[in-house]
């Protein structure tokens, strides 16, 4: 007898990106952790959840550095 093979979905894994706003460095906020990159974890996290063939598999946060104030390390 054939041997029936279940057909598995394929599951991506993501990593999330997140970024500071220049808005959020104009605003000066004390927090650990700006508005923008809070705001942009769930919507990621919410778009993800979503879609049943991605998981997270990471987070990288760039909190505090934009494009305005990016020094480059040699």
């Amino acid at each position: 007898m054939e041997q029936m093979q279940m057909n598995m979905p394929d599951i991506y894994d993501a990593a999330l990106y997140l970024r500071l706003s220049k808005d959020d460095m104009e605003e000066g906020s004390a927090k650990s952790e700006s508005n923008s990159i809070v705001n942009q974890r769930e919507l990621l996290r919410s778009f993800v959840k979503s879609q049943p063939d991605i998981q997270i598999f990471d987070i990288y946060v760039d909190d505090g550095y934009s494009g305005g104030n990016f020094v480059e390390v040699r």
